[in-house]
């Protein structure tokens, strides 16, 4: 189960990193499919920033390094759960911190591809929260 469970925060972390390339290309994105069209924004965009011009923003470009960030956490909670290199104590923590991010970015760069990406970080979030696991023991509170 501990490997299941770390495989899926890899693969999950790995693609939530992948998208940061295009948040620092806000003008690029991957061109929508002829049956998509319909959606304000393609893939890769913000459909908030694109709707008010902002994408542009140098504050708006760096947005991707929260990508990065939610990626390589939860990447790093798989190596807890697995006891390698990161201690197994704040593998939760670590779930946690990357799946709130990733949620905020899917939120902020939303496409309806995405909708595996955030439903595997909601059910991620979700069991983090439900569990009662004692996520922040190692902080203190």
């Amino acid at each position: 189960m501990k490997i299941a469970l770390a495989i899926l925060l890899f693969v999950h972390g790995f693609i939530v990193a992948a998208q940061s390339s295009a948040s620092f290309k806000p003008k690029g994105g991957t061109p929508n499919p002829a049956w998509m069209k319909w959606f304000p924004a393609n893939l890769g965009q913000s459909w908030l920033f694109s709707r008010y011009g902002i994408e542009k923003m140098p504050q708006v470009k760096d947005l991707g390094y929260l990508w990065i960030i939610a990626g390589v956490a939860l990447i790093l909670a798989g190596l807890g759960v697995l006891g390698v290199v990161i201690p197994v104590a704040i593998w939760r923590m670590l779930a946690l911190v990357g799946a709130v991010f990733s949620l905020i970015m899917l939120v902020l760069y939303f496409h309806p591809f995405y909708i595996i990406g955030f439903s595997a970080s909601l059910l991620l979030l979700i069991a983090l929260l439900l569990k009662s696991w004692p996520i922040f023991t190692n902080i203190g509170l």
